[in-house]
């Protein structure tokens, strides 16, 4: 898309008990932070949020924390979402456009109940 400039969404905020995975980060860090929340929180379940490529990566890090933790219950569900990206023209005489893409999802609830 020549002449147009990606238009940069705000961001929404996590509760602390959710993590949201994405394909460039590190399982090691994501590992630290689920086991903190589930040994060092009142918190009873943990929720796993990843889109696309980190799907794999949200599947290695599930099956981690249940073995590190031990008698977890897995809740999945898989769907999939339509993103808008909006573009924004360089010049005036171009119009602002946008572009939708289909993603898979995957939710998955970990609970000591």
């Amino acid at each position: 898309m020549q002449g147009y400039k990606k238009v940069v969404k705000d961001k929404a905020k996590t509760v602390e008990n959710e993590i949201r995975i994405t394909s460039k980060g590190q399982i090691k860090k994501y590992l630290g932070y689920a086991l903190r929340v589930l040994n060092k929180t009142d918190h009873r379940e943990l929720l796993i949020k990843a889109t696309g490529n980190a799907i794999v990566k949200a599947l290695i890090l599930i099956e981690i924390v249940k073995r590190r933790h031990g008698d977890l219950h897995q809740i999945n569900e898989i769907k999939s979402m339509e993103i808008v990206d909006e573009y924004e023209p360089l010049t005036a005489d171009l119009p602002k456009t946008e572009q939708k893409r289909r993603v898979t999802c995957l939710d998955c609830i970990l609970s000591k109940d």
